[in-house]
């Protein structure tokens, strides 16, 4: 039996200048497969998803194999790299080095990490600035104003083909943009060659998350949705005036809190959540 999830009507807090909610978290190559799954509702936890509405959803970025296309490129990448290596130490007359390497066979095209070396992310805002609770109280207007805003945005971050994914959720309380990014970066070395790995510090909104919350302010504001809280600022002028700081928030993954958030902005000024930044 499919049970309708019950949307609430419950009062936000005050909403005159909603903030913009922007996290990432870090992602994984064999758990692409997953995240499509859960994000095409084939599975996964649906029970905060009004399956009726799904035929709403809108692929805004990436063809049908947009996830193979990235496990392609890192097969590719990881052969590259490694034969790579193998003509610079050869090069160098490095014979036992060489021998090594050619042993342990080609590796992972990134540095060691316990994030992994994709990001998905999210994108959204109170759901009383689109008119309430699910999309049948959603003001169509402000929909198309968020969606345009939105992808202007992420185009804009993240160029040159790192946004490999994006999706309009239109079928849960709050209405969101799930993403992905892969950022490619060469990495030439005398010992190794000419190295191309996933490195999401290459890109400046995934090093600072700062940044990234100025910039997505700053995108937004024109639409009457201002940047989140400066949570991290506050913490530093803390620590640096000996006052008590500001709690530290829980990293909540992106695939997880299209409905969460929306839950917990209805009763705190959880609204300004900061962004969750993995490098």
């Amino acid at each position: 039996m499919t049970v309708q999830p019950q949307f609430t009507q419950a009062q936000p807090v005050n909403l005159k200048k909603p903030p913009i909610v922007l996290r990432f978290s870090g992602l994984w190559p064999h758990t692409l497969r997953r995240f499509r799954f859960h994000d095409e509702r084939r599975g996964g936890d649906l029970g905060h998803v009004d399956l009726g509405r799904t035929t709403a959803n809108e692929i805004l970025v990436g063809d049908e194999n947009w996830d193979q296309v990235i496990r392609d490129e890192i097969a590719q990448m990881k052969q590259h790299n490694f034969e790579q290596h193998l003509e610079a130490l050869q090069e160098k007359s490095r014979k036992s080095e060489a021998r090594r390497v050619e042993e342990a066979g080609p590796v992972n095209p990134w540095r060691a990490s316990k994030e992994g070396p994709l990001r998905e992310g999210i994108l959204t805002v109170n759901k009383d600035w689109f008119g309430g609770s699910g999309q049948a109280q959603w003001k169509p207007e402000r929909i198309e104003e968020f969606r345009q805003t939105a992808m202007a945005f992420l185009l804009q971050s993240f160029p040159d083909g790192q946004l490999r994914y994006a999706s309009l959720h239109m079928d849960e309380e709050a209405l969101h943009i799930h993403f992905v990014v892969a950022v490619w970066a060469e990495k030439p070395s005398a010992n190794r060659g000419h190295q191309v790995l996933l490195q999401p510090s290459e890109n400046p909104l995934l090093r600072n998350y700062e940044l990234a919350q100025d910039m997505a302010g700053a995108a937004f504001a024109k639409i009457g949705i201002t940047r989140g809280g400066r949570r991290a600022a506050a913490r530093r002028r803390g620590r640096a005036e000996d006052k008590p700081l500001p709690d530290r928030r829980r990293p909540v993954p992106p695939s997880a809190i299209g409905y969460s958030w929306a839950r917990r902005s209805i009763i705190s000024p959880a609204a300004t959540a900061p962004l969750v930044c993995l490098r």
